[in-house]
């Protein structure tokens, strides 16, 4: 099976290729389709954002479309980066940006770590209008000492539960084994066999 990833995020496109490939389930990243204009991210949830752009690529291109949104919950920021993560410190902010931002937010309430989650929402929209959604989190905390040149996003600050590694410094295979965005792939590919079966 293949399906349109609409994504531009490289890091996003080979974490669920190299999932979805286990399954069968062949990635091809939306740059490599067509220019299509970006629909604004309007939702307060991570479900709406996906919801959205899957919904909106799949009418444009008639084909299955996979969009996910993705982000990080601080308990100390009572939940935010949140729907923000990847605009954290503004609009088009680097990772290194965000990440900068997150430890200036913590330090500045005194503290040099924090609970925190890593959430990840996939909606995999049909040209016809059906639709399969899954989520998938990992629990952690942050710190305030980037350590490790892996991953992308807040993985240099993430230390997933049960690790005294953070994200960054894990290899790929052991990174997909437990991130939230490898249990959502899981969860939805789960679903597609499930669907293939009726």
């Amino acid at each position: 099976m293949r399906i349109v990833f609409a994504t531009k995020n490289r890091g996003k496109v080979r974490e669920a290729g190299e999932k979805l490939k286990e399954f069968g389930v062949e990635i091809i990243p939306l740059d490599e389709i067509a220019e299509v204009e970006a629909p604004e991210e309007t939702g307060e949830t991570f479900c709406e954002n996906a919801y959205q752009k899957a919904t909106y690529y799949a009418r444009k291109l008639k084909l299955p479309v996979l969009a996910e949104d993705a982000g990080l919950e601080v308990e100390t920021l009572k939940g935010r980066p949140g729907v923000y993560s990847s605009r954290f410190a503004g609009e088009n902010a680097t990772d290194e940006e965000n990440n900068r931002k997150l430890i200036e937010e913590l330090k500045k309430r005194g503290v040099d770590s924090s609970p925190a989650r890593y959430v990840s929402f996939f909606f995999l929209a049909f040209p016809e209008g059906m639709g399969l959604w899954s989520e998938g989190e990992v629990r952690g905390k942050v710190i305030t000492e980037p350590r490790g040149s892996g991953g992308f996003g807040y993985d240099p600050l993430f230390i997933p539960e049960g690790y005294t590694k953070t994200m960054a410094e894990l290899p790929l295979e052991e990174k997909n084994r437990i991130s939230h965005r490898g249990k959502a792939v899981e969860k939805l590919v789960w679903l597609i066999e499930k669907v293939k079966g009726f």
